[in-house]
């Protein structure tokens, strides 16, 4: 029988909620599309779109470090958030040369972080409401 750790249990829906959220928030087919000049190609994933994704990530990171602490949003938030932005970039169709494993490369170490600090402030005012 497998049972699941306390990190785990809140890892898990936080995951499910990423996903979810990058569903809602983000456009499915990130390939280029022709603008009015017809040599200019543009992305469909606005600023827009990575303000609201980044948004919700940081309440998702927060309420992970809130339950659980920074290792939960890590797994929950952080590795599913790297995981689809590698599938979509790897999915889309670009002009020239696809370098989505360069850009995960730098992605990686930044969201992580992110997340690492947004939920280490969810469980720093977990214990400062604790004590009061």
């Amino acid at each position: 029988m497998v049972t699941m750790t306390g990190t785990l249990r809140t890892a898990v829906p936080l995951a499910a909620l990423t996903v979810l959220l990058w569903w809602l928030v983000l456009p499915a087919d990130w390939s280029v599309v022709p603008t009015a000049d017809p040599q200019t190609h543009a992305s469909p994933v606005t600023v827009g779109h990575w303000t609201a994704a980044a948004t919700g990530l940081a309440a998702l990171a927060a309420a992970g470090g809130w339950a659980r602490g920074p290792g939960a949003a890590l797994l929950g938030v952080a590795l599913p958030a790297v995981a689809l932005w590698c599938y979509r970039s790897a999915t889309a169709e670009v002009i020239g040369a696809n370098l989505w494993p360069v850009g995960a490369l730098f992605l990686a170490p930044v969201v992580a972080a992110g997340v690492a600090a947004v939920a280490a402030l969810g469980r720093t005012l977990r214990r400062r409401r604790e004590r009061v």
